[in-house]
């Protein structure tokens, strides 16, 4: 779950997000610790409310996965923008240094597990430098990460998309290959993509043919995360429509085998009075709106963690057939996953067409239960232990299913 807090935000205010993370089943946030916050001067380390916020993050039971970003002006080489933010470090040695100390007063935190290198570097609006610059940032922020607590994990900066060319560079160009431990990526389909893109042709065929093999010949295999998803319920955007893309996102995402984490943005929406870098969007993708009350994504979101985030997923779409028996189909998405204590989640959409359909399962179980996006639950009687007969589709609803064993 990610969300971004300033130095010095109220604590207890951040404890009610927590509590919304525990809710929902979810105890990993991600989220900045930003160099401008944390050495506002050169030389003067100001750690004293990030170590609070660490022990009320291990109080509640919540790990924490930051990127370390946000040069400060003193710090910055100067880009083609007016900001320094988002500058390459004039000197590099800067940056080791507090890379360095940040890591070595936060060793006494067992809950922060990786540090992140950046995030969004290759794009211009979030690293206004060249790529040669991001990747001494990478490779000297992870000598200092490495020195300072060897058994923290290394992570490559979150890439907008997943981005070959950039990961390429990275590893070949620049050497960097065993600099960093995982590869993220961020995935926003119809909300930052043009209508052509949706969940379900997001990652498609190039995905594992270029991108994953590239990964894997040329930076050594490693896992691969989307860390930063979501879906904004901007004007025109329906809080149902979000509810939706979350069921289709994880199911999508979940399937594809080399996707090992999915990072949920964000718990709140943003107040409209308040800065945000970025477009519209930026402000609409929260769970909850900004008081906090609940949209129905968040008991979509809440119902699909409690089904499928078990730290072990098999993904069994081989084990499915779907057979359309009536009405007319558009294209049938289904996608079945066997948790570790045998029982199956299957997942099924049709976002154009409105087919009935016999879904016929190689497992058997004993009885079904059906959820809505909601997170209600209700017994589904149309099954004799291998098969779901009648169930109809159509393109506002997607229709989630556990099979007991």
């Amino acid at each position: 779950m990610l969300e971004d807090y300033d130095k010095g935000e109220d604590l207890a205010d951040v404890a009610k997000d927590f509590a919304l993370m525990r809710e929902l089943g979810v105890t990993t946030w991600r989220g900045s610790f930003g160099w401008d916050d944390y050495e506002p001067d050169s030389g003067r380390y100001d750690f004293e409310w990030l170590h609070r916020f660490a022990d009320l993050a291990q109080q509640n039971g919540i790990e924490l996965r930051p990127y370390i970003g946000y040069t400060p002006a003193w710090a910055g080489g100067g880009g083609a923008d007016k900001d320094a933010w988002n500058d390459p470090p004039a000197r590099i040695d800067d940056w080791y240094r507090f890379v360095h100390a940040l890591v070595t007063a936060m060793r006494r935190h067992p809950n922060v597990r990786s540090y992140e290198i950046y995030n969004e570097e290759n794009v211009r609006q979030w690293w206004d430098g060249t790529p040669a610059q991001y990747n001494a940032v990478l490779a000297r922020g992870a000598a200092a990460v490495r020195d300072a607590n060897p058994a923290a994990q290394v992570l490559f900066g979150g890439m907008v998309w997943p981005d070959v060319d950039f990961l390429e560079a990275a590893c070949v160009t620049h050497g960097n290959a065993r600099a960093f431990d995982v590869v993220p990526f961020h995935a926003y389909p119809e909300t930052w993509t043009p209508d052509s893109v949706t969940v379900e042709n997001y990652l498609g065929r190039a995905f594992a043919t270029s991108f994953v093999a590239v990964a894997d010949s040329m930076c050594g295999r490693k896992p691969i995360w989307i860390n930063e998803t979501g879906f904004a319920t901007v004007p025109g955007k329906t809080e149902a429509q979000q509810a939706d893309w979350w069921a289709r996102a994880v199911a999508t995402f979940g399937a594809e085998p080399r996707v090992e984490h999915i990072g949920i943005y964000e718990i709140k929406d943003l107040r409209t009075d308040s800065p945000a870098i970025g477009d519209q969007p930026n402000y609409h993708l929260g769970l909850t709106r900004p008081d906090r009350t609940k949209k129905l994504a968040f008991g979509t979101v809440r119902t699909l963690v409690r089904l499928l985030g078990t730290g072990s997923l098999t993904v069994a779409d081989a084990e499915l057939t779907a057979e359309v028996t009536g009405g007319r189909e558009g294209r049938v998405y289904r996608h079945l996953f066997v948790r570790p204590d045998s029982s199956q989640v299957l997942i099924v959409w049709d976002r154009t067409g409105t087919p009935m359909l016999r879904l016929d399962l190689t497992r058997r179980g004993s009885r079904v239960v059906e959820y809505g996006v909601d997170g209600t639950e209700r017994p589904y009687s149309a099954f004799d232990g291998r098969t779901l007969r009648d169930v109809k589709l159509d393109s506002a609803r997607v229709r989630i299913f556990e099979i007991r064993p």
